[in-house]
């Protein structure tokens, strides 16, 4: 995290109006971890962010003022999520990019909320996230989307019959995954065999793949990250269990780096592909490896789209008051994002479709695009 002025300098700033600091550039916070667990996944949003920052002061900035990018550690955990998003309001930040993790985002929002900060979650995608308050939006997709559409694909698709869950009881995010997809493989006609539990820091999975090996499900569903989820299926592959795995968007081709070809076969959902034919997201993908090296991870497109939509936002409402700024997210539609339109609904939930992908060759394959069931709810009702 940047160092922050004096406590003094930061009341000031909270107290003065936005964009009355003379010279001073417009802060934008972005928050999430840089430390503990949650960091490696995390570092793609910082990357992404200053990325976007970096491109619209080249372009000008907003309203005539350059933009600072303002980091807040969220440690990895829900206490230093909130404690980070108290800070981003005593910096007097006009706006927060951020958290990454559920369980992060669940935290800072209420405090965001109370102070009428507007929060946009890169990749949030539990359903509770949003219902805290109108100031809280989402680039992304939510877990009850993402979990009915594996479900309909593993049955309809895949033919699947039975299925095990595995869950990591230590994350908000893969539990509330992992009851959408049983109640809509359930509700399609499918049989859950069973669901295993494990903790956050668990590194052999021997005793709960013995019980996986003995049901023998056509699918094993693993709402789980890079990290538990590589573990998991190294050792399913290993262990000689066939049963196809499916996952949400915590997957993705960062599983080669841990596992290497064992990730082969992989199905997931995710909000983007490198596939997309959007030139935008082709226009994106030049310009992030022009400068980065390859893009491997969804997050880094999807924190891009948080700046920008927030960027477009501020243009639109022609002020850096944050309640205009706020009314203006909400207003949002058809936003030319690089992971597709996006519109805001009611919830501030972004309304987009999800992507199904595999993973062969070292490399993630599209499958197919699932568009969203309902059209997007008017604003004004937010």
């Amino acid at each position: 995290m940047k160092k922050l002025f004096p406590l003094l300098g930061a009341l000031f700033l909270l107290a003065a109006p936005l964009g009355a600091r003379g010279g001073e550039p417009l802060r934008l916070a972005a928050l999430a971890a840089r430390t503990g667990d949650a960091a490696v996944s995390s570092l793609a949003m910082y990357q992404a962010v200053h990325f976007a920052v970096d491109e619209i002061n080249a372009a000008g900035g907003l309203l005539d003022q350059q933009v600072e990018v303002v980091e807040f550690d969220s440690q990895s955990t829900a206490l230093g999520s909130r404690q980070a998003a108290r800070e981003a309001v005593a910096a007097g930040v006009l706006a927060v990019i951020g958290a990454t993790w559920s369980s992060h985002s669940l935290a800072a929002a209420p405090v965001l909320q109370e102070a009428g900060v507007p929060m946009i979650s890169p990749i949030s995608t539990h359903p509770d996230v949003t219902r805290l308050g109108d100031c809280i939006f989402r680039v992304c997709f939510t877990d009850p989307f993402q979990g009915s559409v594996m479900a309909r694909f593993a049955r309809e698709d895949l033919k699947a019959a039975t299925a095990v869950t595995l869950v990591n009881v230590s994350r908000t995010y893969s539990m509330s995954l992992a009851d959408v997809f049983q109640e809509n493989f359930t509700r399609l006609g499918g049989r859950i065999a069973w669901r295993g539990e494990f903790l956050a820091d668990a590194a052999n999975f021997g005793e709960i793949l013995e019980t996986v090996r003995r049901l023998a499900p056509d699918v094993i569903f693993l709402p789980g990250d890079y990290r538990d989820s590589a573990f998991i299926i190294g050792q399913t592959r290993n262990m000689g269990i066939q049963s196809l795995i499916l996952g949400g968007d915590g997957f993705g081709p960062r599983l080669y780096d841990y596992i290497g070809s064992l990730a082969d076969g992989c199905f997931y959902t995710t909000h983007w592909s490198r596939e997309s034919p959007l030139p935008r997201s082709r226009a994106f993908i030049r310009r992030w490896e022009e400068k980065n090296g390859e893009l491997r991870q969804t997050t880094i497109p999807l924190a891009y789209d948080a700046v920008m939509v927030l960027a477009d936002a501020v243009r639109r409402a022609g002020s850096l008051d944050r309640k205009k700024v706020r009314a203006a997210l909400a207003a949002t539609r058809d936003f030319p994002g690089v992971t597709g339109s996006l519109s805001f609904d009611e919830n501030g939930d972004a309304v987009k479709p999800v992507m199904i992908e595999k993973l062969g060759n070292g490399k993630a394959n599209f499958i197919r695009a699932v568009e969203p069931p309902s059209p997007v709810v008017p604003a004004a009702v937010r």
